[in-house]
């Protein structure tokens, strides 16, 4: 990684890309193949985004919870 990038994580696709990058057409949040999608399409992608981990994280801790005690 050159002087100046961070790992970052697109808030469509969740795709973790390099930014800035000198000629790279991505943005601080979103990553080059999203930034082609339109922005009402970018929307509503990240809301289903966000929805999903939201769900996830959920569902982690609801199996954390219901496993067994460490014996």
């Amino acid at each position: 990684m050159a002087s100046g990038e961070r790992q970052r994580t697109c808030r469509a696709c969740g795709k973790k890309f390099d930014y800035p990058v000198k000629g790279g057409a991505a943005t601080r949040h979103h990553c080059e193949d999203c930034t082609a999608v339109p922005a009402e399409t970018r929307k509503i992608l990240e809301r289903l985004s966000s929805r999903v981990a939201q769900l996830e994280n959920q569902l982690r801790r609801l199996q954390e919870k219901s496993a067994p005690p460490p014996t």
